[in-house]
């Protein structure tokens, strides 16, 4: 009877010993049970170029009287005048906003008291025609109070702008994709996008404008107010180029 278990367990140790050993870290071991799948990535990009459809005109109107309080009311009518004046030009009375507060610059010397009081106010106007910036113009040109401090420009379908290159970017993709799949004879599947960068930035035109622009501005401007209204200002440009870049990955199999 002990001889049949010897033999047994004879061939039960034979077994255990031609079996391979397998060595390796975890990662390694999960790669001979589960080998990684082939992924590529396909980037892609567009643009579009978009003119600013809405400009902000900034008004300084100036007045300078020998009392102050003479000085503030100076300014309010003349802002008054000046509201009217634009809405007969066809601007929204909700399109033109006057500062709240105004500045009220005081000179003298070693606390004396000033010969004359200057009151600064600040009225800015939302314009969509040129014609609208020529009636500006012309309100300027009459009243020597009043001078144009800068004009900034908006774009009103930025949203959509960013949507159109976004959707471009992917079309871009797509078609790499399929032009991939038909010459390796692959199938490509998506598993993830990356990279979702979507910006604008100013055309080579708009930026040499900006570059007269503020080389003048810097060239003239040597009163207070035009210093004081102008610093922090954010820059804008006229004519934008709207630019998308995506990046998708594909996990790659054979075509069926």
């Amino acid at each position: 009877m002990k001889l049949p278990l010897l033999i047994i367990s004879l061939l039960l140790s034979s077994a255990c010993l031609a079996a391979p050993e397998i060595r390796g870290t975890p990662q390694d071991l999960r790669g001979l049970l589960h080998p990684a799948e082939s992924i590529v990535t396909i980037r892609g990009s567009a643009e579009e170029t978009a003119y600013s459809d809405k400009a902000i005109v900034s008004l300084i109107v100036t007045t300078e009287e020998e009392l102050l309080s003479n000085a503030i009311d100076a300014n309010h009518r003349l802002r008054s005048k000046l509201h009217q004046s634009l809405t007969e030009a066809g601007i929204k009375g909700a399109n033109i906003k006057s500062s709240k507060f105004s500045s009220s610059p005081q000179y003298g010397w070693m606390g004396k008291k000033p010969k004359s009081y200057k009151v600064v106010n600040r009225v800015t106007i939302s314009i969509n025609e040129e014609s609208q910036l020529h009636s500006i113009a012309q309100l300027t040109d009459q009243n020597r109070e009043v001078e144009i401090a800068n004009t900034t420009f908006e774009h009103s379908e930025k949203h959509f702008f960013n949507k159109k290159v976004k959707s471009k970017a992917l079309q871009d993709i797509l078609e790499q994709k399929a032009d991939y799949e038909k010459a390796l004879g692959v199938q490509l599947t998506p598993i993830g996008i990356r990279g979702d960068n979507i910006h604008y930035r100013a055309t080579e035109g708009a930026m040499a404008i900006e570059e007269v622009v503020v080389t003048a501005s810097r060239d003239s401007s040597s009163n207070f107010e035009s210093n004081f209204f102008d610093s922090g200002q954010d820059k804008s440009f006229d004519e934008v180029i709207y630019e998308a870049e995506l990046s998708v990955d594909f996990r790659v199999r054979p075509q069926p």
